[in-house]
Protein backbone atom coordinates (compact mmCIF):
# COMPACT_ATOMS: atom_id res chain seq x y z
CA UNK A 1 0.00 0.00 0.00
CA UNK A 2 1.29 3.07 -0.76
CA UNK A 3 2.42 5.85 1.33
CA UNK A 4 -0.36 8.07 0.30
CA UNK A 5 -2.99 5.76 0.97
CA UNK A 6 -2.18 4.70 4.05
CA UNK A 7 -1.78 8.09 5.43
CA UNK A 8 -5.26 9.08 3.60
CA UNK A 9 -7.01 6.01 5.59
CA UNK A 10 -5.06 7.67 8.67
CA UNK A 11 -6.77 10.76 8.16
CA UNK A 12 -10.28 9.97 7.41
CA UNK A 13 -9.99 7.87 10.22
CA UNK A 14 -8.91 10.14 12.87
CA UNK A 15 -11.66 12.55 11.09
CA UNK A 16 -14.49 9.66 11.71
CA UNK A 17 -13.69 9.32 15.67
CA UNK A 18 -13.34 12.40 16.26
CA UNK A 19 -16.14 14.32 14.03
CA UNK A 20 -18.45 11.61 15.72
CA UNK A 21 -17.14 12.39 19.10
CA UNK A 22 -17.41 16.18 18.96
CA UNK A 23 -20.95 15.38 17.49
CA UNK A 24 -22.65 13.00 19.61
CA UNK A 25 -20.59 13.71 22.72
CA UNK A 26 -20.08 17.23 22.16
CA UNK A 27 -23.01 17.81 20.93
CA UNK A 28 -21.43 20.58 18.61
CA UNK A 29 -23.79 21.00 15.08
CA UNK A 30 -22.65 19.33 11.82
CA UNK A 31 -20.77 22.86 10.93
CA UNK A 32 -18.43 23.13 14.21
CA UNK A 33 -18.14 19.58 14.46
CA UNK A 34 -16.36 19.13 11.00
CA UNK A 35 -14.29 22.28 11.55
CA UNK A 36 -13.37 20.70 14.84
CA UNK A 37 -12.67 17.37 13.16
CA UNK A 38 -10.63 18.80 10.28
CA UNK A 39 -8.52 20.63 12.56
CA UNK A 40 -7.56 18.02 14.98
CA UNK A 41 -6.84 15.50 11.86
CA UNK A 42 -4.80 18.47 10.11
CA UNK A 43 -3.14 18.76 13.57
CA UNK A 44 -2.43 15.12 13.85
CA UNK A 45 -1.21 14.56 10.45
CA UNK A 46 1.49 17.01 11.03
CA UNK A 47 2.83 15.57 14.39
CA UNK A 48 2.84 12.01 12.31
CA UNK A 49 4.88 13.54 9.10
CA UNK A 50 7.30 15.55 11.80
CA UNK A 51 7.76 11.73 13.72
CA UNK A 52 8.65 9.69 10.72
CA UNK A 53 10.87 12.38 9.32
CA UNK A 54 12.63 11.92 12.86
CA UNK A 55 12.69 8.28 12.43
CA UNK A 56 13.23 7.87 8.50
CA UNK A 57 9.99 6.22 8.02
CA UNK A 58 7.82 7.10 4.82
CA UNK A 59 6.46 10.50 5.41
CA UNK A 60 2.79 11.77 5.02
CA UNK A 61 2.37 13.79 1.49
CA UNK A 62 2.80 17.15 1.33
CA UNK A 63 -0.62 16.67 -1.03
CA UNK A 64 -2.23 14.94 1.79
CA UNK A 65 -1.42 17.91 4.32
CA UNK A 66 -2.52 20.47 1.96
CA UNK A 67 -5.71 18.55 1.36
CA UNK A 68 -6.59 19.10 5.16
CA UNK A 69 -5.63 22.31 4.94
CA UNK A 70 -7.88 22.92 2.34
CA UNK A 71 -10.62 21.48 3.68
CA UNK A 72 -10.61 23.94 6.92
CA UNK A 73 -7.38 22.58 8.90
CA UNK A 74 -5.34 25.78 7.90
CA UNK A 75 -5.47 27.05 11.44
CA UNK A 76 -4.44 24.26 13.59
CA UNK A 77 -2.39 23.64 11.18
CA UNK A 78 -0.10 26.57 11.04
CA UNK A 79 -0.15 25.74 14.93
CA UNK A 80 1.57 22.09 14.20
CA UNK A 81 3.91 23.71 11.99
CA UNK A 82 5.25 26.03 14.22
CA UNK A 83 4.66 23.69 17.57
CA UNK A 84 6.28 20.89 16.03
CA UNK A 85 9.14 23.16 13.76
CA UNK A 86 7.96 21.09 11.13
CA UNK A 87 7.76 22.45 6.99
CA UNK A 88 8.43 26.15 8.14
CA UNK A 89 11.49 26.61 6.23
CA UNK A 90 10.63 24.78 3.03
CA UNK A 91 9.58 27.73 0.79
CA UNK A 92 7.29 25.50 -1.79
CA UNK A 93 5.13 24.22 0.69
CA UNK A 94 4.86 27.77 2.77
CA UNK A 95 3.91 28.87 -0.76
CA UNK A 96 1.46 26.33 -1.32
CA UNK A 97 0.09 26.81 2.64
CA UNK A 98 -0.32 30.40 2.32
CA UNK A 99 -2.26 30.74 -0.64
CA UNK A 100 -4.91 28.17 0.61
CA UNK A 101 -5.17 30.35 3.55
CA UNK A 102 -5.78 33.43 1.42
CA UNK A 103 -8.31 31.74 -0.92
CA UNK A 104 -10.20 30.70 2.70
CA UNK A 105 -9.93 34.34 3.65
CA UNK A 106 -10.97 35.36 0.06
CA UNK A 107 -13.98 33.22 0.19
CA UNK A 108 -15.10 33.71 4.20
CA UNK A 109 -14.63 37.17 3.30
CA UNK A 110 -17.31 36.90 -0.10
CA UNK A 111 -19.55 35.27 2.11
CA UNK A 112 -19.70 36.95 5.13
CA UNK A 113 -19.65 40.90 3.45
CA UNK A 114 -20.83 40.78 -0.14
CA UNK A 115 -23.84 40.00 -1.57
CA UNK A 116 -22.03 37.89 -4.48
CA UNK A 117 -23.42 34.46 -3.27
CA UNK A 118 -26.84 35.50 -4.32
CA UNK A 119 -26.04 35.77 -7.70
CA UNK A 120 -24.51 32.16 -7.85
CA UNK A 121 -27.49 30.54 -6.32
Amino acid sequence: MSAMKRYLITAITIFILVSAFSFLRLRLNPFFSYLFAINISSFLLYGIDKLTALYGLKRVPERLLHLTALLGGSPLAILAQYLFHHKTSKANFQFVYWLIVFLQAAVVYIVMYTDMLKYLF
